[in-house]
């Protein structure tokens, strides 16, 4: 069945009473008396969306059909204007953005859990035929009370054959990003592998306060080429399972691996404190 479609217009004229939650860079979300939000895209993203080769309702119609989603917020009404699909509603889930979470992480079990979650739904996206290039924008990522992992965010993603409007600036350059393990540029479709990588990069820069993305990059300070040893000693990290999937990560044609039962080991193992040289980043100290 084919999501309803209406004139944005008219649509907010008979809902007044909304709620504008934000204006940002690209779109606009406004909280509906119907316990829906709405989120409007300005012009620019229109045209990138477009420039895809499939405009926003057709991404719209084809999220509709996975069903199967159920961790994912799905549209229920697209909105025109002269004739172009410019917004869509989709319910509210209740709950806090993960951007408003990971600050005050220190337990690792509660985080695991968590992250677990993450993993889960970028497999079942995956298998679905979606690929999230910008799973580190993570106000795309909600957390209810009762600490389910929803996906907000699908406007601009790589879905099935339809190409994504970009990724996240946090995953790297666009020579670390755009390379053949992570990109096609015949089809200019990402690979799997790229949500790994996302998933991977979250959870460092989560729990740990450090950016992976700075592995073999010059630090400006000391004028050397950070490594991957640099990174491991400053959280110590001596964890060698997780080591070697950091490692993966950045190994031409070498699959990527989720962190999966290694979460929970880490949990079982360490602790989290703030590091005595940086409030930002954490260290693991063993229990």
């Amino acid at each position: 069945m084919k999501i309803p479609k209406s004139n944005l217009a008219q649509f907010l004229e008979e809902n007044k009473s909304y709620q504008l939650l934000k204006r940002g860079k690209d779109t606009t979300l406004i909280k509906l008396p119907t316990k829906e939000l709405l989120k409007i895209l300005d012009t620019e993203l229109l045209e990138r969306i477009s420039n895809t080769g499939y405009d926003l309702e057709t991404r719209l119609e084809e999220v509709k059909n996975l069903t199967t989603f159920h961790r994912f917020s799905l549209p229920t009404r697209m909105l025109e204007e002269n004739g172009i699909v410019i917004a869509y509603t989709m319910p509210e889930i209740s709950g806090v953005d993960f951007t408003d979470y990971y600050e005050d992480i220190f337990d690792l079990l509660s985080y695991a859990k968590l992250h677990s979650q993450i993993e889960d739904n970028i497999k079942v996206g995956n298998e679905l035929g979606m690929v999230f290039p910008d799973l580190c924008t993570t106000e795309n990522i909600r957390i209810t009370k009762e600490g389910k992992v929803f996906f907000l965010d699908y406007d601009g993603l790589q879905i099935k054959e339809m190409p994504a409007v970009g990724y996240s600036d946090f995953l790297g350059m666009p020579k670390e990003v755009l390379t053949d393990k992570y990109y096609d540029e015949k089809s200019n479709l990402f690979s799997k592998e790229l949500d790994v990588k996302s998933a991977i990069f979250l959870y460092f820069v989560d729990v740990f306060g450090i950016d992976l993305a700075s592995i073999n990059r010059l630090n400006p300070v000391t004028r050397r080429v950070v490594t991957f040893d640099d990174i491991f000693s400053i959280i110590q990290l001596e964890d060698v399972n997780i080591q070697h999937k950091v490692w993966k990560l950045f190994q031409p044609s070498i699959p990527n691996e989720f962190l999966g039962a290694d979460l929970y080991r880490l949990a079982e193992n360490y602790r989290l404190v703030p590091s005595s040289w940086s409030a930002e980043v954490k260290i693991l100290v063993k229990k």
